[in-house]
């Protein structure tokens, strides 16, 4: 079985409480569909899961990342999934007219149980990474490199 976790219960107060200035941010900025910017706030990117029979199959939109600026990892003793990206600020400083690229660190969390960890296939391609999660079992962290 395959769930998205939409908020890491093992994380601080702390970035909870950045997710909840996000989308202030969001709803005060842009008062045009604020549905679709609340969402984008609590999610920072889309992704896709497909349910195969023999796989889990999973498509995250993160384009303007290179692949060194992505992660996926699996933690066999919680059954978590963690897809993780990094955009760095600009070095320079740049007076913005108008800014709608994010920066800082996003990431999304499912929760997967009984994957065969040494058949997993992760690449990154035209900024879509697609993740192959084989059903299985075993008990461990692993973290996977970008093909």
């Amino acid at each position: 079985m395959i769930r998205m976790v939409p908020f890491n219960r093992r994380e601080s107060m702390e970035n909870g409480r950045e997710t909840l200035e996000r989308v202030r941010d969001f709803l005060a900025d842009r008062s045009c569909n604020p549905i679709g910017r609340v969402s984008g706030a609590l999610f920072p990117f889309r992704v896709d899961v497909i349910d195969n029979e023999s796989s889990y199959e999973i498509f995250a939109e993160l384009p303007g990342f290179t692949k060194e600026q992505v992660t996926v990892s699996y933690d066999d003793d919680t059954d978590y999934l963690h897809i993780k990206a990094e955009r760095p600020d600009p070095e320079i400083e740049v007076k913005y007219v108008y800014r709608e690229r994010q920066t800082g660190k996003f990431e999304r969390v499912f929760e997967i149980d009984d994957i065969d960890e040494e058949q997993v296939a992760v690449s990154y391609e035209n900024g879509v990474l697609h993740v192959v999660l084989p059903k299985a079992g075993g008990k461990n962290q692993k973290v996977f490199d970008i093909q």
